[in-house]
């Protein structure tokens, strides 16, 4: 009997780290932006009505044309936008399939580290591959592709200013294939 109170002693500080390991990730999954991006762009398949349709649901509101014109960066599509106690936002959705989430505020790596609780965990049938796309002394881009069995099933982006204080502090962008 003894022993087993020493085993289970023992092995009590890895149970509290497994929990608030998965407390933080739980955390990370459940972040505002991280909500709107999946709510907006990988539930809605980066499909313009669907995104639209998930845009106003989320109580976002049409961008003006010279303020989606801002988001769009020269592509046909429409952009919403909001402000509330989490702070602003925009979601952008391209007729080209490519729908974005910009984030006006937030710790960078608090974001990357919200997008990457979300992606597929070992022998879930799924694997990812990171990849960075491109890197300045303002912004940081970097590509999770998604694959089931090989195939490449889509593409998840964040750029994330790397300087706080910004106007933006990042842009989460899915793109089905």
């Amino acid at each position: 009997m003894r022993y087993i109170f020493v085993f289970l002693v023992s092995a009590l500080p890895f149970v509290a780290v497994a929990d608030q390991d998965s407390l933080e990730g739980l955390a990370l999954r459940k972040s505002y932006p991280i909500q709107l991006y999946m709510g907006a762009c990988v539930v809605a398949r980066a499909q313009p009505s669907n995104v639209e349709k998930q845009a106003i649901d989320m109580g976002f509101k049409e961008a003006t044309p010279d303020v989606a014109a801002n988001y769009l960066q020269g592509h046909k599509g429409k952009a919403w936008v909001a402000s509330n106690e989490h702070g602003s936002f925009a979601i952008a959705s391209q007729e080209r399939g490519l729908c974005s989430v910009f984030i006006h505020q937030g710790e960078p790596d608090k974001l990357i580290a919200g997008m990457e609780a979300w992606l597929p965990p070992k022998n879930s049938g799924f694997s990812y591959k990171e990849e960075l796309v491109s890197e300045s002394e303002q912004l940081k881009t970097t590509a999770y592709k998604i694959y089931r069995s090989n195939a490449l099933m889509e593409q998840w982006v964040i750029t994330t200013a790397k300087q706080q204080g910004g106007q933006l502090a990042a842009i989460m962008s899915y793109n089905a294939r």
